[in-house]
């Protein structure tokens, strides 16, 4: 069960706005693509993905939480969704994607080797030429005191609570320079990887042609 189970239906409510990340990769989507969306959530990325461009059922979600990919698939029924864990071998074929897309979804890995054995999953999932854009977050100096407290602040894992109730959530902190890192070991291209509006580090690579 994905912690996310407990609180999904207040998490969606928040999660209905488009990224301003989005215009990172907006304007190379082309007709026809095949998008993988991995760590999903209530597949909010689609609603901005033009249906023109990426036709009905050329795009899938991917995700830990039942709970979220139920609200998923009540909002996008003509799409793919699957429920699993993206830190282990996926079940897609290999060069089958243009675009893998991973929004706030990679910190939840927790160490190093998780996260190179992902990018390594991408790498195979994408088509030659294929892109993979990914986002991680400058964790929140607000929760400085509770890490401390926890003993956790000069770790890279740190505590993120949800909502009113707190719900515990985990993060790793994972900078540009990480990320461009361990793009770069798993045989990307990197075009972009750079801290976006204190909010996220962000990075867009390629896979070679």
């Amino acid at each position: 069960m994905s912690e996310y189970d407990k609180f999904a239906a207040a998490w969606d409510k928040t999660r209905e706005r488009p990224w301003p990340e989005f215009e990172y990769f907006s304007h190379l989507l082309k007709k026809g693509d095949r998008v993988l969306d991995l760590g999903c959530g209530n597949g909010r990325l689609r609603n901005f993905l033009p249906r023109e461009l990426i036709r009905d059922g050329d795009y899938f979600g991917f995700d830990l939480s039942e709970e979220l990919l139920r609200i998923a698939r009540q909002k996008h029924p003509r799409d793919n969704f699957f429920k699993g864990d993206f830190a282990v071998t996926q079940p897609f074929g290999a060069d089958n994607f243009d675009w893998i897309i991973s929004i706030a979804a990679f910190h939840h890995l927790l160490d190093k080797k998780e996260q190179q054995r992902f990018l390594n999953e991408v790498y195979r999932m994408l088509k030659p030429g294929g892109k993979i854009f990914i986002t991680t977050w400058i964790l929140p100096k607000k929760y400085f005191w509770l890490n401390f407290w926890k003993g956790r602040v000069f770790s890279k894992n740190w505590i993120v609570p949800f909502g009113k109730e707190k719900h515990i959530r985990t993060y790793r902190y994972v900078n540009e320079k990480d990320l461009k890192k361990l793009l770069r070991k798993a045989g990307f291209k990197v075009d972009k990887a750079e801290r976006f509006e204190n909010r996220n580090f962000v990075a867009l690579a390629s896979k070679k042609k």
